[in-house]
């Protein structure tokens, strides 16, 4: 049973880690090709995984809890984040401004970032424990596939409509959509390699 706790509070880091820093780092926007993406396009996809793996060894109720916990935590980060940038800086900080630009994320981005988070994180769990197919790394696929577009439309959506045409707005979405489909697919064998080897070592609880 020690094992099992260390393994969780291990995963559960890790996940919320980088729930946090998509957080931080997904107001950059860069250029993939012909592709408009976030930043945290880079290491985001990878929280689906980690949640995936916390679902096939702990069960869906603990992967709840976790993403949950994920939740909380970038309410804090944005709560935390609007406190340091209304104080008054020290009259020798000269970068003030660009601190806001970093930290001072709009609210319509923040709801964006929470609806995204909380419906393709809970739409992900759905789809991976529904399916009646033993092969984990199909089940990922499947899900990812469903996954990702809502990600992406939700977050994509609630952020930017109204500021770009639609054109632009498509280009995102599905620059978005493909790129987090790519990543999420490729992050699939680690998801078998990591539960059949914690099953050896684990004794869970059913």
């Amino acid at each position: 049973m020690k094992n099992l706790n260390e393994e969780l509070i291990a995963l559960s880091s890790f996940f919320t880690t980088i729930i946090i820093i998509s957080n931080i780092i997904a107001g950059k926007l860069i250029n993939i090709g012909p592709f408009i993406l976030t930043l945290s396009i880079l290491i985001y996809p990878l929280s689906y995984t980690i949640a995936n793996i916390i679902s096939e060894l702990y069960g869906v109720n603990i992967t709840k809890y976790v993403i949950r916990i994920g939740f909380i935590c970038s309410f804090f980060l944005v709560i935390i984040s609007f406190i340091t940038i209304s104080l008054p800086p020290a009259s020798i900080f000269k970068f003030n401004n660009a601190y806001k630009i970093v930290f001072g994320a709009t609210p319509r981005i923040i709801l964006a970032s929470f609806l995204s988070y909380l419906s393709a994180q809970n739409t992900n769990l759905w789809i991976f424990n529904s399916l009646k197919i033993k092969n984990i790394y199909i089940r990922n696929i499947i899900s990812m596939i469903f996954t990702q577009f809502i990600d992406s439309v939700v977050f994509i959506g609630i952020a930017f409509l109204g500021k770009y045409d639609f054109q632009i707005l498509f280009n995102m979405i599905l620059s978005q959509y493909l790129i987090k489909l790519l990543i999420s697919i490729s992050n699939s064998p680690l998801i078998s390699i990591s539960v059949k080897r914690m099953k050896k070592q684990l004794i869970l609880e059913q």
